[in-house]
């Protein structure tokens, strides 16, 4: 071919960036021909799904019992990430589909909006009767807890018309279940997706001070990174998911 698509390193042999595109185009070539032996052979390897913990334990598994019943021959190998599936360098490596929280613009992927979200702003009752806040602003004075970063605030104070200038006391704990029992023990304020905590809502475990849910950009979304030829499997669970999200609209995912 007179391309080099190997370079000699003293920890031994490195893929050259043409030789990256060669081994992308060829891994997608050896999954296409599994898929075709897959469906001449009625065998499937378990589906790889990219899976974020809330998301699976509040929604899909009071659900994935329907699935099974309906498709028994079906495997699924789930596999949690903390939002990280779409920032993977290779993310056909990690999963054939999966779910992630954003906006949907991700170039990697071919995107299915599940359903959509609002937010709402949620602590213990505890915490609202020591810090007390009936408008919008006071937040600005009380902890705010969030996931990894400030983009869910920043779009809710700019929503609200404010100036988004976090106050000191925070905690950053980088899984939503840590941010949801970090809430319910007082720690701070936080912002949840209301289809994920309509239970602690409804027991009274948290409160809603502001007596109302906000609008959102961000959404759940099916994500399929470019490129992948996805099973008979995979194809009868993607269709699956997406069939279970059609009639759910602002906080209706069942709970």
């Amino acid at each position: 071919m007179q391309v080099l698509l190997f370079d000699r390193k003293p920890e031994g042999l490195a893929p050259t960036s043409q030789g990256k595109v060669l081994a992308s185009h060829v891994e997608n070539g050896l999954r296409s021909i599994q898929t075709g032996l897959e469906q001449i052979t009625g065998r499937a390897e378990a589906v790889r799904v990219a899976i974020l913990p809330m998301f699976a334990s509040r929604w899909l598994s009071p659900r994935l019992g329907d699935f099974w019943e309906a498709h028994p021959d079906v495997q699924l190998s789930f596999r949690n990430h903390n939002n990280t599936f779409a920032e993977e360098e290779r993310p056909n490596e990690f999963a054939d589909l999966g779910i992630i929280w954003g906006l949907g613009d991700w170039k990697e992927f071919q995107v299915f909006r599940l359903w959509s979200e609002s937010m709402v702003v949620v602590c213990s009752p505890e915490y609202w009767h020591e810090h007390p806040f009936t408008l919008p602003a006071e937040l600005k004075n009380r902890a705010l807890l969030h996931v990894d970063d400030e983009s869910r605030w920043q779009e809710w104070f700019n929503n609200n018309q404010l100036e988004f200038l976090p106050s000191k006391a925070q905690l950053i704990p980088q899984e939503p279940h840590f941010q949801l029992s970090s809430t319910i023990n007082g720690l701070g304020v936080a912002l949840f997706p209301e289809s994920m905590i309509q239970n602690e809502l409804s027991t009274g475990v948290l409160m809603n001070p502001f007596g109302h849910t906000f609008d959102t950009s961000f959404a759940y979304y099916l994500g399929i990174p470019n490129g992948v030829y996805l099973s008979r499997s995979a194809i009868v669970f993607k269709n699956w998911l997406l069939s279970q999200c059609q009639d759910l609209n602002v906080g209706g995912a069942g709970f």
